[in-house]
């Protein structure tokens, strides 16, 4: 038979090149390596040393062709430069030892450090990756072994090509683990707000505390499965059970629903860290809480309100002595949901109780305003009634001084009348009950217009009105405003000859602007926050009649409406006062968004 062709040393080097771009992990480049460079040289055995990552130490990663147990100086150590493996990384070179002895000869205390035997000639190669140290790899030979320039240039590509492939599988490997981690959370993740989602569901409709314990504890149970879990409140000095799991020990009720003294230490931890507290290997009797022994790991939530605890979720497995990430991801965020629903409902309680609390004062202010009303009329009529008597019976005799006197006591009467009927109006328009629909503010302003202009008969009045939108609100109070702004409109436009008065509306993303603008009298814009308050005047009474209350009663109703009113102007140069209201939308029945407030619609052409 003819002989078997040896491979070159070329054409090994080709082969692991190819099968080491194929390896994935360490320990397929460890074997690629040690294979081929053993059966090419004739090798004894080899070895491949890594630093750790702390860089201080050599650890052995591979072994091929030593005996089981048989002693060898390639050991674990610390990275020495005293022996090969680190004195070939602190050189940066190859060091080849080719006779018996040289290698004992060159490191004199090997044997002694290492306890190992070394061989007849080693081969000693360092690895080194973007510049760092990485390792050895070393070959050792049963006898005398000349390393010729073509076998060590053969050992040189070998290192570092394994060194480039180390890094790589490293990289893979670390990259299949960030992946594995990041599945991992992903899962947590998706378990949390699954558990979030279906909490937050289920406490949609409710506010009430208890309800929503049961609510998260029955969502933990749905999501955990085989887990205990309870809801406390801080009555005291100790935590009372409110909502228990079916599946505590009966020994474990009895204890909850006595009460567990909140110096416990599984409960007065998670007060002082203010955050949830996974305990695993639960010790019953070193927690303090005997009878609880059947558990594994236990779990515990606080709840705070105005800063002090005020409840705690609380959840344990007998299934395990230590929780997964996903148990405690899915727990924080069941947590996190009660929390939020439980301060959700404390706010919506304190708003309840304010409510209540406003209504009664505003109960209580009505009937002080009517009973005030009636009382001051009284004394105003006596002074009416007493005037008008005493003028009669002074008649033709009365003279000019008493005359006056009179006179300023019935125009005193008529105001302080006028201004008891300005409170009156302001109080019906804040209990006026709004009944809201759309309103045709084109149509509206037609009707008024009308009213006014019997009023304003004999005067010149130019009125402009643009195109006013369709809008949802109550009718009734509306006319108020639209009426209260015009009719300020003829009033200080009464000096001026020809009275101008525009009405136009805009179009805005989420609201309708309505303006009404004169070219009267004006006011300085300094006092324009004045103006819608009660009784607030700018002008004098003997110049402009009125009690004060238009304006406010407008604020009023507008902010009822859920919208803002304006105001601005020059002295002598007329005003302009708007409001705005709401756009509110609706899905119309074919699918497109329908606007409940809108442009009044004209006849199709």
């Amino acid at each position: 038979m003819p002989a078997t062709v040896r491979p070159t040393l070329s054409e090994r080097l080709q082969a692991v090149t190819e099968a080491l771009a194929a390896a994935s992990t360490p320990a397929a480049v460890f074997g690629v390596v040690l294979n081929p460079a053993r059966q090419a040289l004739d090798a004894l055995a080899g070895t491949v040393l890594l630093v750790t990552d702390a860089g201080d130490r050599l650890q052995v990663a591979a072994r091929q062709g030593h005996a089981e147990g048989g002693q060898t100086v390639w050991q674990d150590g610390p990275l020495n430069e005293a022996l090969p493996a680190g004195d070939a990384l602190a050189r940066r070179e190859a060091l080849f030892f080719e006779h018996a002895s040289d290698l004992k000869r060159t490191y004199p205390e090997l044997e002694a450090r290492t306890g190992g035997v070394a061989a007849v000639a080693s081969a000693v190669l360092p690895m080194f990756l973007d510049g760092q140290p990485l390792g050895v790899l070393v070959l050792d030979f049963r006898e005398p072994h000349d390393f010729p320039e073509e076998e060590q240039r053969f050992l040189r590509i070998l290192a570092s090509q394994s060194a480039i492939a180390l890094g790589r599988a490293r990289l893979t490997t670390d990259l299949e683990g960030q992946v594995a981690e990041r599945t991992q959370e992903l899962e947590e993740e998706k378990a949390a707000l699954e558990a979030f989602a279906r909490f937050t569901e289920e406490a949609a409709d409710t506010t009430d505390v208890l309800a929503l314990a049961r609510r998260a504890v029955r969502v933990l149970r749905e999501s955990l499965g085989a887990t205990s879990a309870a809801y406390f409140e801080l009555s005291g000095d100790h935590w009372q059970a409110q909502v228990l799991s079916d599946d505590f020990p009966p020994a474990v009720v009895a204890l909850f629903r006595r009460g567990i003294p909140a110096t416990t230490r599984s409960f007065l931890r998670p007060v002082e860290e203010r955050r949830a507290v996974f305990i695993n290997g639960w010790d019953a009797e070193a927690e303090g809480l005997p009878g609880s022994h059947d558990y594994g790991a236990v779990a515990r939530y606080p709840f705070f309100r105005g800063g002090q605890p005020c409840g705690m979720l609380g959840m344990g497995t007998m299934h395990a002595r230590q929780w997964t990430q996903r148990e405690m991801a899915v727990f924080r965020a069941v947590g996190r949901s009660l929390g939020l629903a439980l301060e959700r409902a404390e706010q919506l309680r304190q708003l309840e109780e304010e409510r209540r609390r406003l209504e009664a004062a505003n109960e209580e202010l009505v009937a002080f305003t009517y009973s005030v009303s009636h009382d001051l009329r009284t004394p105003v009529r006596h002074a009416t009634s007493f005037a008008g008597l005493l003028r009669q019976s002074l008649g033709e005799g009365v003279n000019a001084k008493s005359a006056r006197y009179l006179t300023v006591i019935e125009e005193a009467a008529e105001r302080m009348n006028t201004l008891i009927d300005g409170v009156l109006q302001v109080s019906r328009a804040s209990r006026l009950t709004l009944n809201r629909g759309p309103v045709d503010l084109e149509s509206l302003m037609a009707v008024i217009r009308r009213e006014l202009e019997v009023r304003a008969a004999g005067r010149q009045v130019v009125w402009e009105v643009g195109p006013l939108p369709v809008v949802t609100g109550d009718e009734a109070t509306l006319r108020l405003v639209l009426t209260s702004l015009l009719d300020n409109a003829l009033k200080f436009t009464r000096t001026r000859e020809v009275a101008r008065i525009e009405v136009w509306a805009e179009e805005r993303p989420e609201e309708w602007a309505v303006f009404v603008r004169d070219n009267g009298v004006g006011f300085d814009p300094k006092y324009a926050d004045r103006l819608f308050g009660i009784f607030q005047r700018l002008h004098r009474t003997d110049e402009f009649e009125g009690a004060g209350v238009g304006l406010a009663n407008v604020r009023r109703i507008i902010a009822r409406h859920g919208g803002r009113v304006t105001a601005s102007g020059q002295p002598g140069e007329g005003a302009t006062f708007g409001f705005t209201l709401p756009r509110q939308r609706s899905m119309a029945g074919n699918g497109q968004e329908a606007q409940s407030g809108g442009w009044r619609p004209t006849a199709p052409p």
